[in-house]
């Protein structure tokens, strides 16, 4: 498989670590870890990934939501979100948007691994 970069928005440093460990040991490379999505977009204004993890909550004024909106106008890259709880009308843009998709958490080393695959299948 050829190796993805992938950018990590999650504002718990713990888990952001977590996360970025798990995606090297799929042979992936994280370009980096940022807790808000003011850092995400000065991260993607300098090396547009070839995916995004996001949390929907986050650090700052936006959202994981609608940093994804942003980012996605201005750079086109797709954005799996990473989230511990999603609400009906949340579930329902991200299911709109084909370069979108969510993982709930927990989820497992598979369900993650997995999920990065499918957006490039």
């Amino acid at each position: 498989m050829t190796k993805i970069n992938i950018l990590v928005v999650e504002d718990e440093p713990f888990l952001g670590l977590n996360i970025k460990q798990k995606i090297e040991s799929f042979g992936h490379h994280v370009i980096a870890v940022v807790p808000s999505g003011d850092e995400a977009f000065q991260v993607v204004s300098e090396k547009v990934p070839d995916l995004i993890l996001m949390d929907i909550k986050l650090e700052g004024s936006l959202s994981g939501i609608e940093t994804a909106d942003s980012l996605k106008n201005q750079f086109s890259v797709p954005i799996l979100f990473l989230t511990g709880f999603l609400d009906e009308d949340h579930k329902l843009k991200i299911e709109q948007i084909a370069s979108y998709n969510y993982l709930l958490k927990p989820f497992t080393t598979d369900q993650l691994r997995d999920s990065i695959t499918s957006f490039f299948n």
